[in-house]
This record gives C-alpha cells, structure tokens and sequence, in this order.
C-alpha cells in the first residue's frame, strides 16, 4: 500500500532527479514571471506614465511661457498719442535749455519705453551752465559726463539720463493681461495701407531723394509661437497674434522753418497715419540725419 501511495519515488524513497529538476525549474521560472509582471504593471508602467506627463506638463508650460513672452514682446511700447506728448516735451525742454542763452552747438536725445536723456554740446569757449529741466513734472538736474582714462572726449558737455516716462504699458497690452479680447486690424489690411502710405510719399520725389515719414520694414508680420497657439487652443484664447518692426526718418528741416522743426514733422508724421493703434514706438532718437523712430506694429492673422 506504501509503494502505490508514494508512486512518485523510487523504492529507494529519492525523488526522480529529472522530475525535480523540471519542478525546481518550473517554480523558479513562475516566481521569476511573476516578480517580473508585478514590476512591469506596478512599477515599471505607472512610472513611465508618470514621466511622460511630467513631460507633457513641463513642455505645455515652457509653450505657454514662450506665448506669454511673445505677447509681452510684441505688445510693448508707447502708442502713436503718448508718442506726440513725448516729441513735444523734448522740444519743450531742449528750446528751454536753448532760450537761456547758452552757445549750444548740437543736442541730442535718445528715448526708449521707459526715459529719454539728453545730450548738450557748447560751442567753443562757451562758459558752461547747468540748468535743470522739467520733464512730465519731474525735474532733473544736469550732469556733466566722466573722461575715463584712455577715453576720447565725451560726445557731450553737459546732459540729462533717465528722466522718466509717465507711461508704463500700452493699452493692448493691459488688454492682453487682463485677458481681454485685442483690438486688432488684418495683417493684410495693414500691410496694404503700409504699402499705399508708402507710395503716396514717394509719388512727387525721385527714387535718389530720401523721403520724409516713409514706413521701412525692418521684418514684416510674423509669430513665433502659432503652432503652439493652436496646440493649447483650450488651455488660453487663441488671438492669432502677428508682430513686425518698422522705423521711420524724419530728416532736419529746421533751416527751412524755425527750429526744432523736426520734432513737430515727426508729430505729424505719426498723427496722420490712419492705423494709429497698431503702431508701437519704442525709440525715438536723434541722428545725423533728424530724428529716427522706432518700433512694433502688430495686427492678426
């Protein structure tokens, strides 16, 4: 009854070594099996998913950083009104500075979004005075520049830095923080009236003359971030914003007229353009030449 009981081993009572390799083998591969799907499905997988959204997480918000910084780069600077007061207290102060009866050889001046500053060169021999001027109800006292060692002459006797501007953002951009909706023109119908602005300029001068108030495009509209606009079309509002650079120059007229002449025709270059809110000025300066302005213009797709 013993033998037939224990029918798997040998009469001897050791198990058959074959039969218990297979079994020993066949355990340990179940064990390994086992161990491997538990880490696959409870490790492995649920990790790969966690970093795939970590991926997915991190790259919408770096999109929705560069769309961020696309719009704050693009809606930045003065409007076409703010633009006007600016040339004219320019004028203002430098004819004030002018009237003390100061032998001023050159002034210069140099504006951003942010402050303008002046520059006063005396004529030769000239005593030098240092007047303070008042800028937007502010005013500044006037410096005289350092000469550091090995340093040419300073361009300027006597100037002005960092009289601040009374504007800090245009009005599309508050709009664009507040996340309302932009009030903006066709690319297409700016770039038209641009190219029509633009010829009717040039139509009474030959190609040699260098107009006055003519719009060169320095790129045309563009965005650097549609695609990303149009991926994450329900995570912000897609407002197909497109943004270029232009500048313009207004040459120096004064002997013809009276002076500082040159800020005024740049007043009325900038108010007669007939898509005031789509132009941005982030710098007027004074050159050689007369007076160059600067910016972004913006519309959309």
């Amino acid at each position: 009854m013993r033998e037939r009981f224990y029918f798997w081993k040998r009469k001897s009572g050791y198990v058959t070594p074959l039969i218990a390799i297979v079994t020993i083998v066949t355990v340990s591969l179940a064990l390994i099996g086992g161990a491997y799907a538990w880490w696959y499905y409870d490790i492995k997988v649920p990790a790969e998913k966690k970093r795939l959204h970590q991926l997915a997480l991190r790259k919408q918000q770096a999109d929705l950083a560069a769309i961020a910084s696309f719009y704050k780069k693009s809606l930045a600077g003065v409007g076409i009104p703010q633009a006007i007061d600016i040339l004219a207290e320019v004028r203002r102060n430098t004819l004030s500075v002018s009237a003390l009866g100061l032998a001023i050889k050159s002034v210069s001046f140099e504006c951003d979004t942010l402050s303008c500053a002046f520059g006063f060169k005396l004529q030769r021999g000239a005593i030098l005075t240092l007047p303070v001027i008042n800028f937007f109800g502010k005013t500044y006292p006037a410096s005289i520049p350092v000469k550091r060692e090995k340093d040419k002459a300073p361009v300027n006797d006597f100037e002005y830095t960092r009289a601040a501007l009374p504007y800090k953002e245009s009005r599309l951009l508050k709009e664009w923080q507040s996340n309302r909706t932009l009030s903006l023109h066709s690319c297409n119908e700016i770039i038209s009236y641009v190219n029509s602005y633009n010829s009717l300029l040039k139509s009474d001068k030959s190609e040699k003359t260098l107009v006055n108030g003519v719009i060169t495009y320095k790129s045309y509209p563009a965005s650097s971030v549609k695609d990303k606009e149009k991926a994450l079309a329900g995570q912000l509002k897609v407002r197909g914003l497109r943004s270029a650079a232009w500048e313009m120059q207004i040459n120096d007229e004064s002997h013809l007229f009276y002076a500082r002449a040159t800020e005024i025709n740049a007043q009325i270059a900038l108010y007669k353009q007939a898509y005031r809110d789509a132009f941005l000025i982030r710098k007027i300066e004074s050159n050689d030449k007369g007076i160059k302005i600067s910016g972004g213009l913006v519309c959309k797709a």
